[in-house]
């Protein structure tokens, strides 16, 4: 079942067509999304037509930082009643907490974690897309990024600016674009999508803090959504992926993630019909994808960020998932992009 997402991530997307001297109204029914439902909050699409709708308006308009441009013109009030969990928060990182945990009413194809243990001094809020038959996203990814880092203006009075902005993408555009829009240096090819904060920026106070009209929100979600936006097969899935990069991602980690013994986390996966090395194959194929999408990327990288220690070892997983090697995988990939433009 491919996962939705609701209109009012395009927000500001038809007046910034226009600008490029677009006509929004075609692009949008190319991909089967009804331009005159965009301000409608119940309207839901397919996060595959927000994907492609994006990736096709960077190409048609000649405009390689689209994604960028148009969450320049959202704000925290894209993502509906989470906006107003996020602002009756007592701090920013309570605001980021609560946006993370509720993102899935927003569409259930976008992972948001606040990582404040890994590396304490500078804590991440981590942002990924669960989609896994489209590699080309970098619009959508640099689209929520930026809207993140919009937020956490908000959320900090435009005090604020994060350490730092990581991509797992390869850069397409001029740093100097990166660093106009985000206010911090900005790395491309690393582990994880994230903002890079400070403690400090987590604990700024929020003076809109109202935990009674927080409390309504948070269970009015609670009932729309039937309870916690990722499921244990989610939530597994999500630290394997996060963990595959460290190269120390086996049972035993990944329990202690989920603060569980190895031996009851063998046993849920089992009752839910799932065996834990084919979870990691799975994962590891799905972001093989993704990665080998990145014309850039060099396959000594890719093969680390799979938690590969030889080459050797990913060339073996490919020739298994794909027929081919990492290589000619790569081609073809590049090879369909070219007779899609």
């Amino acid at each position: 079942m491919r996962p939705l997402i609701r209109t009012s991530a395009l927000s500001g997307y038809k007046e910034l067509v226009r600008e490029l001297g677009g006509n929004p109204e075609a692009l949008l029914l190319q991909f089967n999304i009804d331009p005159e439902r965009l301000d409608d909050l119940d309207y839901l699409i397919f996060f595959h037509s927000l994907m492609q709708v994006l990736e096709a308006s960077a190409k048609l308009l000649r405009c390689p930082d689209f994604g960028l441009r148009l969450s320049a013109k959202q704000t925290m009030e894209t993502l509906g009643p989470i906006a107003i969990m996020a602002r009756t928060s007592n701090t920013a990182g309570d605001a980021l907490f609560c946006i993370a945990r509720y993102i899935a009413h927003h569409s259930p194809a976008i992972t948001l974690a606040l990582d404040d243990k890994s590396a304490p001094q500078y804590p991440r809020i981590m942002l990924d897309i669960n989609v896994t038959d489209f590699p080309y996203r970098h619009q959508t990814v640099e689209m929520a990024t930026g809207l993140m880092a919009n937020i956490h203006a908000m959320l900090t009075e435009n005090r604020k600016r994060p350490e730092a902005v990581l991509f797992r993408h390869s850069r397409a555009l001029d740093l100097k674009v990166y660093k106009r829009h985000f206010g911090c240096p900005v790395l491309f090819n690393q582990d994880c999508n994230a903002l890079v904060l400070t403690p400090e920026q987590l604990d700024f106070p929020i003076r809109t803090a109202d935990a009674f009209q927080r409390d309504i929100i948070a269970n009015y979600l609670i009932k729309k959504s039937a309870g916690s936006p990722l499921s244990f097969i989610e939530q597994t899935s999500f630290i394997i992926g996060r963990l595959l990069p460290t190269q120390c991602c086996n049972i035993k980690s990944v329990a202690n993630e989920l603060f569980m013994h190895p031996r009851t986390l063998q046993r849920r996966l089992k009752e839910e019909g799932y065996i834990f090395e084919e979870m990691v194959d799975n994962i590891r194929k799905r972001d093989a994808q993704n990665f080998l999408a990145e014309q850039r990327m060099p396959m000594a990288q890719i093969a680390a960020l799979l938690g590969y220690q030889e080459q050797s070892s990913f060339n073996r997983a490919a020739k298994r998932w794909f027929g081919v090697t990492p290589n000619n995988y790569r081609k073809s990939l590049h090879f369909i992009e070219k007779l899609k433009s």
